[in-house]
């Protein structure tokens, strides 16, 4: 059984959930492991934001090197019958943490898609450096947010109340499936060029620069230093 995905009976809004959605097969189906994360997607949209937002493409790839276990778009970037979409991706190597771990990273990047839908500004730092008004947008609808010392307020966990209530709506069970961080393992394609220059970022305006050393600079428009990636 590589899929185990059981939706236990609850009430939202007076919809029922099915009591059973466990897949018994022998076969890995992608398409199964997308219609569980568009079904997750459904269930927190309805209980967290009263069906606020926009569903967007939700889909199941690598993280390219990113070190990320999700991301949302800025742009809407599909196209589907003339309509745009912005698109929510859950990293193919994690998805195989435990369902509260895969509900934080879904419900994550679900309020960086309230913010977008709003206008809010959450993100500096190319999208990495997460500010106060990520946090205050994240901590409404069902999430506990820490500081990390370097991407700001962007350490996830589920809240209690509603790690309480995903237990009940969705039990324990999780996508028993991943993708293998494996390097190297396709055919074709171009190789990267070798790249010797050295990047450095500033944290509070994004502002990139490189350098062929290691070098100690003062971004001019906001005083603060610039730091190696």
């Amino acid at each position: 059984m590589l899929l185990a995905f059981t939706l236990k009976m609850c009430k939202l809004c007076h919809t029922e959930l099915k009591d059973n959605f466990e897949e018994d097969t022998a076969m890995l189906q992608i398409s199964e492991i997308v219609k569980k994360t568009e079904e997750m997607f459904d269930l927190f949209n309805e209980h967290f934001y009263s069906n606020e937002l926009t569903r967007p493409a939700i889909t199941v790839s690598p993280d390219g090197g990113r070190g990320a276990y999700g991301w949302c778009s800025i742009q809407e970037i599909w196209n589907a019958d003339g309509e745009k979409y912005r698109e929510i991706n859950l990293c193919a190597e994690y998805l195989d943490r435990p369902i509260f771990e895969l509900a934080a990273t879904l419900l994550h990047e679900m309020a960086h898609l309230y913010n977008l839908e709003h206008d809010i500004q959450d993100v500096s730092n190319n999208g990495y450096y997460h500010n106060m008004k990520f946090k205050t947008t994240a901590e409404v609808h069902g999430l506990h947010i820490e500081k990390h010392a370097k991407y700001g307020w962007t350490v996830t966990t589920l809240a209690p109340e509603a790690e309480t209530w995903i237990k009940e709506a969705l039990g324990e069970a999780g996508i028993n499936a991943s993708r293998l961080p494996i390097e190297g393992g396709s055919k074709g394609g171009s190789k990267k060029s070798i790249n010797r220059s050295i990047k450095y970022v500033c944290p509070c305006c994004g502002t990139i620069i490189r350098a062929t050393r290691e070098v100690n600079v003062i971004c001019g428009d906001c005083g603060e230093a610039f730091e190696r990636e």
